[in-house]
């Protein structure tokens, strides 16, 4: 009777297996609502990200009297590093100048932002830095999606300052700067300031830097800052562009983007770096699914849907998006898009839907 007992209170085989089973079924039902949780956690964090940066432009603009230019780009013809020379001659760019309002007052003093040029310091001019390399490779929590995938250890090993004047002066080789994974509206011009394009209509730019009432559409109604991921589009650097004057993937867009790009722009079919077209180095992008966040100008963050109306600039059509001044032109609305829109500070246009 014992024996017959202990076999009695056992678990079968079956028993096991259908415990085992309807645990599994558990899971299988829990996992997609635990995944959306994490998500719309990262997703928040990524919105606070975004605003406390748009506020941080704000505390700028209300100190200076102006927003920050994308990147600076003017180079003295005595400069002893570039000599006279913007290609190749790196240049501070937005968060850097920023970096007090983010509570980086103290990495913005050892780097002496305002003191010395980027290029300069990579030349070793700063005596109480002679190695900069690893102060400008800090990781900046506030730069950084918590859903980004960055395989390179938060370091922009694509955009690196390879020959860049002064890192090739102080002797640092490829050096790569950190990451960020947030930039700033440059508006639609996706040309290079050197090619005698006084604006390109958005907030930043490498010259002529913007104030509040160059915002003429409205603060709500325009992009200030949006993201940009790494693992297809290369994100971006907090520190700075190698190449101030250019349109490639180590000129302006190591700090902004433009409209020209589709949002989440493929790669493939469209490689990051191409082209022809342009691949989503130039644009906005994110991990985050069906779209992306941006900062509008007024503090706030919207998620804007991948399928937000957009239309991409022809090489044989009429370029309205990007050279036509006057909004009263008829043929000017044909072309021009609501993501356009939103990165114009002044077109005169209402908005619509996004």
């Amino acid at each position: 009777m014992h024996n017959r007992s202990i076999l009695r209170s056992a678990f079968t085989l079956v028993e096991l297996l259908v415990v085992i089973a309807i645990i599994g079924v558990l899971v299988s039902l829990l996992l997609p609502a635990v995944q959306s949780a994490r998500e719309s956690a990262r997703r928040m964090q990524c919105t606070n990200n975004l605003h406390n940066l748009a506020i941080a432009v704000h505390n700028y603009h209300d100190s200076l009297n102006t927003f920050p230019n994308s990147h600076f780009y003017e180079v003295s013809t005595t400069d002893s590093v570039c000599n006279g020379t913007a290609t190749l001659c790196e240049q501070w760019g937005w968060q850097a100048m920023i970096l007090p309002f983010i509570e980086q007052q103290n990495l913005y003093n050892q780097l002496g932002v305002m003191n010395f040029s980027l290029h300069h310091l990579m030349a070793k001019a700063n005596p109480s830095l002679p190695n900069p390399t690893k102060m400008l490779q800090t990781r900046l929590a506030i730069s950084i999606r918590p859903s980004d995938s960055n395989p390179n250890g938060e370091l922009q090993a694509t955009r690196n300052f390879s020959t860049a004047l002064g890192t090739t002066k102080g002797g640092f080789g490829a050096f790569q700067p950190g990451v960020s994974n947030y930039v700033c509206n440059r508006g639609t011009d996706y040309r290079a300031y050197a090619t005698g394009r006084p604006d390109t209509y958005g907030i930043f730019m490498e010259v002529r830097s913007k104030k509040m009432q160059d915002i003429t559409d409205g603060s709500s109604n325009t992009i200030m800052l949006g993201e940009r991921d790494t693992q297809i589009c290369n994100s971006a650097s907090w520190v700075g562009v190698r190449n101030p004057p250019g349109t490639g993937t180590v000129g302006y867009s190591m700090v902004a983007a433009t409209s020209h790009v589709k949002l989440n722009t493929p790669d493939p079919p469209i490689p990051w770096n191409s082209t022809t077209p342009p691949g989503c180095y130039q644009g906005f992008s994110s991990l985050h699914t069906g779209g992306a966040n941006f900062a509008l100008a007024d503090g706030s963050v919207r998620f804007v849907n991948n399928n937000i109306d957009y239309k991409p600039w022809v090489a044989s059509a009429p370029r309205h998006d990007y050279d036509k001044h006057n909004p009263r032109d008829p043929n000017y609305t044909n072309v021009y898009s609501v993501y356009s829109r939103l990165m114009r500070r002044n077109d005169g246009f209402p908005l619509g839907d996004f």
